[in-house]
């Protein structure tokens, strides 16, 4: 049965990335045109002379399918879904080869789309997939290159477009992933400021969503999909920078961090599934950095709140692969759970020990 399930996974990767082929090798090279057809080419049949033509019959026309609506549709998933998903195989080295073609092939399409004056916006997204799955391949120094090219067009959108959800969500993810870059090159002082962008943006963007303090906020189904969003990123974002000033040796300003990502979350309450798995990373990093300051029931207080919330995502109605994550988070925290109250048990029994009076 394994054997049969690692046959049949890999059988769906191989279709992923043999359509992913299709996008970057024809479709990249165009869209379709105005006539419906790919590559230029009209389908028409050409008419012989010899042929006798039948009577004109005039038949109503039919109503116009939105082609180019459905092509563009088609085409954003081929390239933005599928290659999201192919660019998470670069970690494995059986998958290299294929996630590095299909890296140059959206840089080729990258470059030829900014040359023709594509549209802002569409240009940032392009070059966002690009940076990141060059981010993934561990190629750091070249995909802060792009993060800092796409930063320059991100600046040149309309101030209209600019100053939307979506952009400014984008603007702070860029701060995020330049500020990893310097991270996974062990480069934190470099990182820092980066990090501190990120949330300064997605401070001031969950504030002009956001009732005011003294307000409730909205919950589950209430809270809308660009604040869950936003939640969601500000709480990545609380959890990145604390691990970056855990890194840079300031283990306090990385607990007041996470202490101030744990009050948001708890401000909000009833959290929604994407805001869930930030919550229990953060609440991980915080465990982690009271196990490493040797304070075990504090590391064992936010661990256990972590897998609380993930035995309860994982078992709710939310997407299959953030239940999979969940289970995953949870899974990765019992050993440490266990080794955190072992640690307490070991001490409670010296202390009682020590308590013993002297015969």
């Amino acid at each position: 049965m394994k054997k049969v399930y690692q046959k049949t996974a890999r059988s769906l990767r191989v279709s992923e990335l043999a359509l992913l082929g299709v996008v970057c090798a024809v479709g990249l090279s165009s869209c379709g045109d105005e006539e419906g057809s790919w590559c230029g080419h009209k389908h028409v049949r050409p008419e012989s002379p010899a042929e006798e033509k039948a009577p004109t019959v005039e038949v109503a026309p039919a109503p116009e399918e939105p082609r180019q609506d459905l092509q563009k549709e088609l085409f954003d998933y081929m390239v933005y879904t599928i290659a999201d998903k192919v660019r998470g195989l670069a970690t494995q080295p059986a998958w290299r080869a294929e996630v590095r073609d299909m890296r140059n092939k959206l840089e080729a399409y990258y470059d030829r789309v900014k040359e023709e004056g594509a549209d802002p916006m569409e240009v940032v997204r392009l070059g966002m997939l690009l940076a990141d799955t060059t981010h993934d391949m561990t190629a750091y120094p070249r995909a802060q290159g792009i993060y800092e090219n796409v930063l320059k067009d991100w600046e040149a959108l309309p101030e209209d477009v600019r100053t939307s959800v979506a952009a400014r969500r984008i603007r702070s993810a860029l701060a995020n992933r330049m500020g990893s870059c310097c991270l996974m090159q062990r480069q934190f002082a470099e990182a820092l400021p980066y990090y501190e962008k990120a949330l300064e943006l997605d401070k001031e963007l969950f504030d002009s969503l956001a009732p005011a303090d003294d307000q409730p906020l909205p919950e589950g189904d209430e809270l809308g999909e660009d604040l869950e969003n936003v939640s969601a990123d500000l709480l990545s974002s609380y959890r990145c920078l604390g691990e970056c000033q855990e890194l840079a040796n300031d283990p306090e300003q990385a607990r007041e961090t996470y202490q101030k990502g744990h009050e948001l979350a708890t401000r909000m309450k009833h959290l929604r599934p994407s805001m869930s798995i930030q919550y229990i990373r953060l609440l991980t990093d915080l465990g982690n950095l009271e196990s490493r300051a040797e304070d075990p029931r504090k590391a064992l207080a936010a661990w256990a709140r972590a897998a609380k919330i993930a035995d309860m995502l994982r078992r709710s109605d939310a997407p299959s692969a953030i239940r999979v994550r969940a289970a995953q988070y949870r899974r990765e925290l019992e050993p440490s759970m266990k080794a955190a109250q072992h640690q307490l048990i070991s001490q409670q029994q010296e202390e009682e020990v020590q308590q013993q009076p002297a015969e």
